[in-house]
């Protein structure tokens, strides 16, 4: 503790000194005896209490003070005014001007001292304050950079577990793809002849109309041009070619459209950097969607119905609430697969209001969870798959998603060899 002691009266300032080491005050004690001087040390020196006499020549002790206190450095300082006076103004403008006590002259040794053990005390707990809220300020950082790459990591662990969706339903979407691109394909081969008989069918017409208009053709002749004409439209059917024309057409278009359905599908659901795109869209939308990508895998073990009302838009993130009925969906087809049994099992899909919110019911008819694990299955990493079939994060993002991003409500009830019943509530506000 450094304490600067500044009086133009050299004997007061030896009083102070000596009633402080008399006072056993653990301090190191620095004297002037010129306001300018006192300033100019407070530039070079850490000073933790002021004892400062308010009448001095030259500059009075209430300007220095209203000095230091303009350096937001020397707010902590601890500032006493050595007074002989008794004028209540005077003190009241110490104060005004950011002064914390004062002492009155002569020095009276029990006073001094103890004002000054209150001063010191004071500037103990600054100084304890200013380290704790340092330490704060570094800690804050630190887990701010924790924070960050949590967040990192938890965005990194959410497309994992999308690419991972993906792999495992590749092969269906494939399926899903090829199928419309198998009959585009057949389509095309089909108009490709169909192209070849009427432009064969344009040619014989252009010769026909040539034969008209040379005069050397008689009548006998054209007529017999036109029985061959007919033939030929007979041989290659062409009624038919030209009525089948707008069928190829848009079974073609359809097929397009699907494929392209389907990939812009794939493309929202595997979409990243967007974590924060909430915006209105329609949940019916979303769920006809997540139907799409998860066809194939469905389709060979369970018939889906949907129950989907008319719902006005709802303010979500459209990517990450497909993730979670995708995840939902699958995990309801693989829990009816892993009965081997031989009938269909069946996954309900309903939309309703409940309130203030719009619920999502997803309902399998499968094996049901066990009571005594269905307090953890949204917990991270838990699974109840083989070592290598699972990572145990789907249901534990699907909650993420709902509860902490969406500020909605996920839960389960489950009865053993009657299925499982899934609820995602969203706020509709």
């Amino acid at each position: 503790m450094k304490i600067l002691m500044v009086d133009d009266n050299n004997f007061s300032l030896q009083v102070a000194k000596n009633t402080l080491i008399e006072g056993k005050i653990n301090c190191e004690i620095v004297m002037c005896n010129s306001g300018y001087k006192a300033l100019e040390i407070l530039e070079s020196e850490d000073i933790d209490i002021i004892l400062l006499d308010i009448i001095m020549p030259e500059i009075t002790g209430v300007e220095v003070l209203k000095q230091i206190r303009m350096n937001p450095h020397n707010k902590d300082i601890q500032i006493l005014m050595l007074t002989a006076t008794t004028d209540k103004f005077s003190l009241k403008e110490c104060f005004d001007s950011g002064a914390n006590d004062f002492i009155n002259k002569p020095i009276e040794p029990i006073d001094f001292i103890a004002r000054v053990n209150a001063a010191i005390r004071v500037r103990k707990y600054h100084k304890e304050l200013n380290r704790m809220l340092a330490l704060t300020m570094k800690q804050n950082q630190e887990l701010n950079e924790m924070t960050k790459k949590l967040k990192e990591a938890q965005l990194f662990l959410i497309q994992k577990e999308k690419m991972a969706a993906i792999g495992e339903l590749a092969a269906g979407v494939a399926h899903e793809i090829n199928n419309p691109m198998g009959f585009i394909s057949s389509n095309f081969e089909t108009l490709v002849q169909y192209i070849s008989k009427i432009k064969n069918m344009i040619k014989r017409y252009r010769e026909i109309i040539d034969k008209i208009d040379d005069p050397e053709d008689n009548y006998d002749k054209l007529i017999e041009e036109k029985a061959a004409i007919l033939e030929l439209e007979n041989a290659v059917h062409l009624e038919f070619v030209i009525s089948d024309l707008d069928d190829l057409i848009k079974d073609s278009r359809e097929g397009v459209e699907r494929v392209t359905n389907i990939v812009q599908s794939l493309k929202r659901f595997a979409r990243t950097g967007l974590e924060d795109d909430f915006n209105y869209h329609s949940i019916d939308e979303i769920i006809e969607e997540a139907l799409m990508i998860t066809r194939n895998e469905v389709k060979y073990f369970a018939d889906i119905k949907m129950e989907l009302c008319d719902l006005d838009p709802v303010y979500c993130n459209r990517g990450q609430i497909g993730q979670v009925i995708v995840n939902m969906v699958i995990n309801a087809v693989q829990a009816i697969k892993s009965q081997q049994r031989q009938e269909k099992g069946c996954i309900c899909i309903n939309t309703y209001m409940e309130d203030d919110n719009i619920v999502i019911k997803i309902s399998d008819d499968g094996p049901g969870i066990k009571e005594e694990i269905m307090a953890k299955i949204f917990d991270p990493f838990f699974t109840t798959k083989d070592v290598g079939e699972g990572t145990g994060l789907g249901l534990s993002i699907c909650y993420d998603i709902i509860v902490n991003k969406h500020k909605g409500q996920l839960s389960a009830n489950s009865n053993i060899n009657e299925g499982t019943d899934f609820f995602i509530k969203l706020p509709i506000t």
